[in-house]
């Protein structure tokens, strides 16, 4: 669980490093292209409508907004903890579609990560603008409804679905970056330095096929609800690891906002659990 954690957690200072010379929609084509070769290892999971909105709302929309963001507009460090309302997003989906019961603590979280949300917008600093936390936010909005996607995939190999996920946004990224990053992907592919390209390939690895396969079988081998909780340090790793790598720097007000958020996060998360305070 540990590797995980710090497997997704070091992801965003490696997206950071990567989007230093590839504009973030080209990013997002070619971080799934390079995985599209792994489809002739596993058969194909479930049916193309699961995998195409797989596909579309978490590998795509998730990433694409993500890194658009982090290309100017967040720091590395803050867009590991923003991306994670994705959980209380989740939770309060999953109440208005399937009418799933939402506890007293996991409403609280909800409402305590939202206002957190809406101190970064009142009191953060130069880690982050107003336009940076929307986009997040909007990515972080795509996973949810991803969710709501895999919790009616119970069974299903998870790092077989992400990786025929794939398949999506490769074509459509590549074709956005034509027409909104420069008439010239291939040449900016063509410069890319092998550091970058490292960092390209370590996200990708590191991500899907390293963390969701490690994660999926932990969650196949435990409760939901001792595994979940662990997702809490992943913002805790991601801004370590981007203060220590990349020198960033969090404000005061962006330190009261982050551990507004991560107490949200954490009764939203540890509210699942039946019986406990």
């Amino acid at each position: 669980m540990l590797l995980v954690v710090l497997a997704w957690g070091s992801n965003f200072t490696a997206m950071k490093f990567g989007l230093e010379e590839v504009p973030p929609l080209l990013f997002v084509g070619l971080r799934f292209a390079i995985l599209v070769p792994l489809i002739a290892l596993f058969p194909r999971p479930t049916g193309w409508p699961a995998i195409l909105a797989v596909g579309l709302l978490i590998n795509t929309g998730q990433f694409a907004f993500l890194f658009s963001a982090m290309e100017v507009d967040v720091s590395a460090g803050l867009a590991s903890l923003i991306i994670q309302s994705q959980a209380p997003m989740t939770i309060a989906l999953a109440a208005l579609v399937f009418g799933e019961r939402v506890r007293p603590m996991q409403a609280a979280g909800i409402a305590l990560a939202c206002a957190g949300l809406a101190l970064f917008g009142i009191a953060g600093g130069g880690n982050v603008t107003t336009l940076g936390l929307l986009l997040v936010l909007t990515g972080a909005l795509s996973w949810a409804f991803g969710n709501l996607v895999l919790r009616r995939l119970p069974g299903v190999n998870m790092t077989a679905l992400f990786i025929w996920g794939s398949l999506v946004p490769p074509l459509p990224m590549l074709a956005l970056s034509f027409a909104l990053e420069g008439p010239a992907p291939f040449a900016t592919i063509a410069a890319v330095s092998p550091g970058a390209w490292l960092a390209i390939v370590y996200v990708a690895l590191a991500s899907t096929v390293l963390g969701y396969s490690l994660w999926g079988t932990l969650l196949s081998r435990h409760p939901a609800a001792a595994i979940t909780p662990f997702a809490l340090l992943i913002p805790v790793v991601g801004i370590s690891t981007a203060a220590l790598v990349l020198g960033e720097t969090v404000t005061r007000g962006e330190a009261v906002a982050a551990l507004v958020v991560l107490a949200g996060l954490a009764l939203a998360i540890l509210g699942q659990r039946r019986g406990r305070t």
